[in-house]
């Protein structure tokens, strides 16, 4: 299944924050809905999700992700989060290096209200990004709902919206007055976070093998460790990111392996039976970057790739089990925590190599 929510308490009137992602995901629902009494059934389940409580400590969507977490490990694709969906007219975006590609390409497709072009050009304008590069997305941290999904869970996460000056946040000057003066006069760009929305949700729910990008994801994780080995080699120690750029360099290999069996299997008409196993496959990569003791100051949070800093709730933590190791000044349980990060890392690359196996069994 593929999931959208966003939460519906504020802190005041909370327009936008969070009554823009609330019809976000409402417009994407009567459209979903549109689509399929006009006869196109997704071929996954869509859930369409309000959250009570976010604003304190994100408690509806952790309760939903705790109470139904068998249903959501074995079946759940990916969470879309609507969070301030619209207060502006700058196109953002941040979550799983795997769903950032099919972001960029949901976005070439929608209009951007300006007239200028779509969603995707505009971004690419407002960010004044180079030919041969992809406009920059943020990391998922925490303060949002999707924090039960990601952090403790391993679900791939993305969450995108339109920003602008501000400086109502959480205030009772986030009304409908200010929103429709200066935040978004017509509501144009609410209206494209929620096309924005229901395309995603299609393009998921109905993609044969799941569009993630694990090449992406790669090279990604790659950026984040020479910061570390800096922060390694100012104390001292001995520990390097070696094993993890080891596991790393597997883990795009196969990455890339995977992508050109996809690629074979979908210029035909693979089976059901052939999909279902090469989804099954993939739908553990990330999960297989997580663990179930938690990290070791923290059990709640599981995910070995991003989750919130301890000291901030809000800011977004790389490779927190070895991040927060270095953090404590402790030498040798860095050391674990390096060689346990690459061990998931190839952990993940047999999922995918599995992913392969089946999508080449065609």
């Amino acid at each position: 299944m593929v999931i959208v929510g966003g939460h519906r308490d504020a802190w005041g009137p909370g327009t936008a924050d969070n009554v823009s992602g609330t019809v976000s995901v409402l417009e994407a629902a009567r459209a979903v809905a549109a689509a399929i009494r006009a006869g196109h059934r997704p071929l996954r389940t869509i859930v369409f999700a309000s959250w009570d409580a976010e604003e304190w400590g994100l408690l509806g969507s952790t309760e939903y992700v705790e109470d139904d977490s068998l249903r959501l490990l074995h079946g759940a694709d990916a969470y879309l989060n609507q969070d301030v969906a619209a207060q502006g007219v700058q196109f953002g975006g941040a979550g799983s290096p795997s769903l950032r590609s099919t972001l960029r390409d949901v976005a070439a497709e929608v209009p951007d209200p300006n007239g200028r072009g779509s969603v995707y050009e505009e971004w690419r304008r407002a960010g004044r990004v180079p030919d041969g590069k992809e406009p920059s997305m943020a990391d998922p941290g925490g303060g949002s709902d999707f924090a039960g999904f990601y952090n403790h869970l391993g679900i791939p996460i993305l969450d995108w919206g339109f920003g602008g000056p501000g400086g109502v946040y959480h205030s009772q000057y986030d009304d409908f007055s200010w929103m429709s003066k200066f935040g978004d006069p017509g509501f144009k760009y609410h209206a494209a976070a929620g096309s924005i929305g229901a395309a995603m949700l299609l393009r998921l729910a109905n993609a044969e093998v799941l569009p993630y990008n694990y090449v992406e994801f790669a090279q990604t994780m790659k950026t984040y460790l020479p910061a570390i080995d800096h922060d390694l080699a100012a104390k001292h120690w001995a520990s390097t990111m070696m094993p993890v750029q080891a596991a790393l360099d597997r883990f795009e290999t196969a990455a890339t392996a995977f992508g050109a069996a996809r690629d074979d299997l979908l210029t035909g008409t693979p089976s059901r039976d052939v999909l279902a196993r090469t989804n099954a496959a993939l739908r553990e990569v990330e999960r297989a970057l997580t663990r179930p003791q938690g990290l070791e100051n923290r059990e709640w949070y599981r995910n070995l790739i991003y989750v919130a800093d301890e000291d901030n709730g809000y800011a977004n933590m790389v490779f927190p089990s070895v991040n927060e190791a270095i953090r404590a000044g402790d030498a040798d349980r860095t050391a674990r925590e390096i060689t346990d990060l690459a061990a998931h890392f190839d952990s993940a690359t047999a999922a995918l190599e599995a992913a392969r196996s089946a999508a080449a069994a065609h």
